[in-house]
C-alpha cells in the first residue's frame, strides 16, 4: 500500500511539473471497496465535477480496499487523510485503542440483494439452519448485517456456517459451485450479473424486520483532525454536494460512475436505479445518525461480534458538521 500511495503522488507531482515546493500538498482518502461498490460514488462524483478544489482540498488519488478492518489498517498506515469504513472496522479499532474519531456519515440501511440458487428451499426463518452464509470480511459490512440478520429472526449464529471468502465475485461463484448457500450481492455486481444472464433466487424476506442501521462512516486520526481540521471540513462537504448531485441527477451520476468504475453504461445505470427503488436516501450527506449507529453497535453487540458498550461521547467529533437530523 505504501508503495501505491508513492507512485500516486510521483504520477501526480510529475503531471503538474513540480510546480512549486510551497505548493500545498495534495492528499489521498480512502474510501471501501472504491470502484467496486457503491460506497465511492460521491466522491467518484466530487472528483468529476471540482467539489473537492472547490471546498478548499486538493485530492488526487482515492484508495480502495476489500472492506473491514483493512480500510481502517489502509488510512493508520500512509497519510491518508480520511476514510470512509464499515462502522463496525471503525468502532472495533477504536475500541482496540487506535487514536481514531468518527467524524461523518456514509451510507445507511439496506443496499443489497439476499440470493441463493435457484430451486433451493429457502423461504422462511426455519431454512436457515444448517444454511452457509458468505460474507467478505471480518468487520465488514456484510458480515455485520449477516449477523443482524439472524439475530432480526432469532437464529442463533452457531445454527449455521459463516464463510469469509474476501471478495463478493467470489462469493457468488462459491454460491453458483452448491460451496455456500446465501450470498449478498450489491451493487454494479447484481446488475453486471444479471446482464450476463446469471440466475438468482432472490430472498427479499430475509432483511425485512432489520431496524434502521448505519453501514459506513467517515473517520480520521486525532493527529489529523487536530492538524487538518479544514481540509477534513472541505472532504466532507465535497462529498456532501456529490450526494446531492446523485439525487437531483441519477443519469448523469450513472454517466460518472461507469466513467470512473469502468462499467458499461447500462449496468452503471441499473445499479443507480437500484439503489435508489431500494433505499432512496442511502448514500447520507454526511450527517452523524447516533441512533442508526447505535442499533448497528446494538445488534453486533448482542451476538458477540462487538464489545459493548461503546463510549459514544470518546468515539465522535462532531465538530465539523451541523447537528444531525433526528431519524
Amino acid at each position: 500500500m505504501r508503495a501505491l500511495k508513492a507512485a500516486v503522488r510521483t504520477l501526480a507531482l510529475a503531471c503538474f511539473g513540480l510546480a512549486s515546493l510551497s505548493a500545498a500538498r495534495a492528499d489521498d482518502i480512502v474510501v471501501t471497496h472504491y470502484g467496486s461498490l457503491l460506497y465511492g460514488l460521491p466522491y467518484a462524483i466530487a472528483m468529476e465535477k471540482g467539489y473537492f478544489k472547490e471546498a478548499g482540498v486538493d485530492i488526487t488519488g482515492i484508495l480502495t480496499s476489500k472492506g473491514g478492518g483493512t480500510s481502517v489498517r489502509n488510512m493508520m498506515a500512509g497519510e491518508t487523510l480520511f476514510a470512509e469504513v464499515a462502522l463496525p472496522a471503525a468502532l472495533s479499532a477504536i475500541k482496540e485503542g487506535f487514536n481514531i474519531k468518527i467524524i461523518s456519515g456514509g451510507t445507511d440501511g439496506r443496499s443489497s440483494f439476499w440470493v441463493t440458487r435457484p430451486g433451493e428451499k429457502i423461504d422462511k426463518p426455519e431454512d436457515l439452519k444448517g444454511k452457509r452464509f458468505v460474507y467478505s470480511r471480518p468487520k465488514s459490512v456484510s458480515e455485520s448485517i449477516t449477523l443482524a440478520v439472524l439475530k432480526s429472526w432469532n437464529v442463533p449464529v452457531a445454527d449455521v456456517k459463516m464463510v469469509a471468502i474476501g471478495d463478493f465475485g467470489a462469493g457468488l461463484t462459491a454460491l453458483e459451485h452448491n460451496k455456500v448457500d446465501i450470498a449478498i450481492i450489491p451493487e454494479p455486481i447484481y446488475s453486471q450479473k444479471e446482464k450476463a444472464g446469471v440466475k438468482y433466487k432472490i430472498l427479499p424476506w430475509l432483511d425485512e424486520k432489520l431496524p434502521a442501521y448505519a453501514q459506513t462512516v467517515g473517520i480520521a486520526t486525532d493527529e489529523t483532525i487536530a492538524k487538518h481540521g479544514p481540509k477534513l471540513k472541505a472532504v466532507i462537504e465535497a462529498r456532501r454536494k456529490g450526494v446531492e448531485f446523485l439525487y437531483a441527477n441519477p443519469k448523469e451520476a450513472a454517466a460518472i460512475l461507469a466513467k470512473a468504475y469502468n462499467l458499461p453504461p447500462d449496468v452503471a445505470a441499473s445499479a443507480v436505479g437500484n439503489i435508489l427503488k431500494m433505499n432512496p436516501t442511502w448514500w447520507n450527506r454526511g450527517e452523524l445518525k447516533r441512533p442508526l449507529m447505535e442499533a448497528m453497535a446494538e445488534a453486533l453487540g448482542s451476538v458477540g461480534a462487538l464489545k459493548l458498550p461503546i463510549d459514544w461521547k470518546a468515539a465522535i467529533n462532531d465538530s465539523f458538521l451541523p447537528p444531525a437530523k433526528t431519524q
